[in-house]
């Protein structure tokens, strides 16, 4: 086959680390550094320069799961391979599978099916987003590391921190030259933050840092490993203390209540909050008829009297036309981005200044009124930064934030207690700023 030669751009950054010769990197950086397209310049590099004694080369590229993180990596690895006239057939079904003109391909996994990568021999691996892959120190010692060793293959782990978990211990094992016996250390590690990218404009960065957490702009912009692993909701074991005594009660007044609704998969959750910002009523449940929902809704606003805050997005919006035709005084709220990242950090900010407390768990047998399903959604609650900068609040894979919103519901109202003119007002300037301002 003629030799052939193809240019691609890379950045200061990235050519630092394409010229690097250890076998195995770690590469740790901020968002929109350009990890997925050094990656495709490292394959499509090294598969246009190396020749291998067993024939056409092999790759494969791993990301925690295939949607929508490996169909990604499948669409940038093939407008690259693409732009140099070296694609001759693209599988687009698991596993995806990108092959070159020169008879080498790529094979793209996915961590949470790790049988599949079993058996395979590769001549190198791409790790993506490793601080996702909680098992990541499993897969490294059992199918990766075996998948390396018939073709003596290369392995890159590259991602954005997420606390201090698998992904930080390799790159402490990339931080020394040599081993504790003197031999030379196969593995390297590098740090990026994203400002190091030179096509991010640098006021966008300013914004971003304006407008986020610290310590989130300081995990997915700066690359820094943090102990908190960027929660949405940090001070959760001080609420744990100071909620010691605070009780579900059987009806109260001057309540607020908010309502996620749900019908078949999640939840419908009912949360009530007193004027002291206590969690003292909670219901959750599914697979229920619209109508009994509606009345289980009634019930409950029946013994919990006050201000009713409802998701009236989607399957919301009949529901509240329902109960309110029923003479309910309900304030409809439709979500978009912006309002729902509102109420989530007004939330935060309740839980770090020691406002709301929220009944320790019970785990009773009475699963619909235990609030051990607010802990454990708070403990799990995550965030995405978008390819935009923004925030987007969401429960993690595999598990639910019916209660986590039926919470910023109840809390978005302001408590009627509150009745100076001036907290009202500091109050609204809050919410109007998303919070985005504050140092956590």
């Amino acid at each position: 086959m003629t030799a052939q030669e193809v240019t691609f751009e890379a950045h200061h950054g990235q050519q630092i680390v394409l010229s690097d010769e250890h076998r195995f990197l770690t590469l740790v950086c901020g968002r929109r550094w350009g990890k997925d397209h050094l990656a495709c310049i490292k394959i499509l590099s090294h598969s246009l320069s190396h020749k291998s004694p067993r024939g056409g080369k092999i790759y494969a590229w791993l990301n925690p799961v295939y949607n929508p993180q490996g169909k990604e990596s499948f669409r940038v690895m093939r407008q690259f391979a693409e732009s140099g006239g070296l694609i001759s057939k693209c599988i687009e079904t698991p596993p995806m599978e990108i092959r070159f003109t020169n008879g080498d391909k790529v094979v793209f996994f996915s961590a949470d099916q790790p049988d599949n990568l079993r058996g395979g021999q590769y001549d190198g691996v791409i790790i993506n987003e490793a601080g996702l892959i909680t098992d990541l120190e499993d897969l490294w010692s059992g199918p990766i590391a075996a998948m390396l060793l018939d073709r003596a293959g290369w392995a890159w782990l590259q991602g954005t921190p997420k606390g201090k978990g698998a992904l930080h211990k390799f790159f402490i094992r990339g931080m020394d030259t040599h081993l504790s016996n003197g031999k030379p250390n196969p593995w390297k590690s590098y740090r990026f933050p994203t400002k190091t990218n030179p096509f991010i404009p640098a006021e966008e960065l300013d914004r971003l840092k304006e407008e986020l957490p610290e310590d989130m702009y300081q995990q997915e912009f700066l690359a820094e490993f943090l102990d908190s692993g960027g929660a949405v909701f940090r001070g959760l074991q001080k609420m744990r203390e100071r909620s010691e005594h605070t009780k579900l009660l059987p009806q109260a007044d001057m309540c607020r209540v908010g309502i996620d609704l749900a019908k078949h998969t999640d939840f419908t959750t009912l949360v009530a909050m007193d004027a002291s910002s206590n969690v003292i009523g909670f219901d959750r449940f599914n697979q229920l008829d619209w109508s009994i929902i509606t009345q289980r809704i009634e019930r409950f606003c029946s013994r919990y009297r006050g201000t009713v805050i409802l998701d009236a997005s989607g399957v919301g919006d009949p529901i509240y036309e329902a109960l309110a035709t029923r003479g309910l005084a309900i304030k409809p709220i439709k979500f978009t981005n912006e309002r729902k990242a509102q109420m989530v950090q007004n939330l935060m900010l309740l839980i770090e200044d020691g406002v709301l407390r929220v009944p320790w768990p019970l785990y009773q047998t009475d699963s619909v009124t235990d609030t051990a399903h607010i802990w454990k959604e708070l403990e799990a609650y995550s965030y995405v930064i978008t390819a935009t900068g923004r925030i987007r609040y969401e429960a993690p894979r595999g598990f639910h934030d019916d209660c986590v919103t039926a919470l910023f519901l109840a809390a978005s109202q302001l408590a009627p207690q509150v009745s100076s003119s001036f907290m009202s007002q500091a109050l609204e300037v809050t919410r109007e700023i998303g919070v985005a301002s504050h140092n956590y």
